[in-house]
């Protein structure tokens, strides 16, 4: 989407992410956009005076011509709408379409098809997007027609892509205000638990969260780490996690690394400030992680600044 931005427009990024540690913002960032970060849970519970404060001071400091918001995969999505429909946002922003992007591999697990954001987050949704359609099988993508074929209103856009190819088009769509969440009061009360320090062992490194039973730990390097990229390929490759997100300075330059359903992707990027990365999953064995990523470290990036 970034990359389709017209010249002559001011774009800027509200990212939320589920953990402390904030990864997304770092990627946005060194594609040149705007780009503020709420972390630390999802936008519409404990997040919810932060989210307002980043929305107004990109309002304020870049008075965008857009704005995008990109919430946690674990944010309900009628919060966040309810929050933007209110009070003085109400008079300043044109709530446009709300953009959804499935995996349909996951419409078979019923982990997903009961959860109520997943549900919702699609319900709410005006353009429905397969994403990852090169990894799915013709039983999924036709089981994600259904379920899109099945959604009341129906939706402006229906359609099916690879690697989160979007059209910018589909910004300017009108939002249809008739649609409805099957699970209105979710997250009334949040459900967002965050660790006291006697839950870490190194708090100045390792951050943690848990929400609706996942768990994200991450932390961020110190501006000199250098990394061995073969190294760290290696011991990210073999990490059991529901997800993995980070940025790396190399001895063979920056990179993203990015692994979900045990599939990594990586791609070289611009000069972060730091190293960073941030690990959701169900096992507990972060020092033992954060010991291994301090062993793949080497003595110097200062070649590649």
């Amino acid at each position: 989407m970034l990359k389709q931005k017209p010249a002559d427009e001011k774009w800027a990024v509200l990212v939320n992410e589920f953990g402390q540690v904030g990864i997304d913002g770092a990627i946005f960032a060194a594609s040149g956009a705007i780009v503020r970060e709420v972390a630390g849970g999802c936008l519409c519970c404990a997040m919810g005076l932060p989210f307002q404060v980043a929305v107004n001071r990109l309002l304020t400091e870049v008075n965008p011509d857009r704005l995008l918001i990109e919430p946690t995969g674990l944010g309900h999505p009628k919060r966040v709408l309810d929050m933007l429909d209110g009070g003085y946002f109400r008079t300043v922003l044109d709530v446009r379409a709300s953009i959804c992007l499935v995996d349909p591999r996951k419409l078979g697990d019923s982990r997903y098809t009961s959860h109520e954001n997943f549900v919702d987050q699609i319900a709410l949704s005006d353009v429905l997007v397969a994403n990852k359609t090169d990894l799915a099988d013709k039983n999924a993508i036709e089981s994600f027609k259904r379920w899109a074929e099945g959604n009341r209103p129906r939706k402006t856009v229906v359609a099916q892509t690879v690697q989160g190819q979007l059209e910018v088009a589909w910004l300017n769509l009108t939002r249809n205000l008739e649609r409805r969440a099957s699970f209105p009061d979710a997250h009334q009360t949040g459900s967002i638990h965050l660790p006291d320090e006697t839950t870490l062992k190194n708090k100045d490194q390792l951050k943690s969260i848990t929400a609706d039973g996942y768990q994200s730990y991450g932390t961020v390097f110190p501006e000199h780490n250098c990394f061995d990229y073969e190294h760290l390929q290696e011991l990210l490759s073999q990490l059991e996690a529901e997800r993995i997100k980070a940025v790396f300075a190399t001895n063979k330059g920056w990179f993203i690394f990015n692994a979900v359903d045990g599939v990594m992707t990586i791609v070289p990027c611009k000069l972060s400030a730091n190293s960073r990365i941030e690990i959701i999953a169900t096992q507990n064995n972060w020092q033992d992680i954060l010991l291994a990523l301090n062993r793949c470290t080497v003595s110097s990036c200062s070649d590649l600044n």
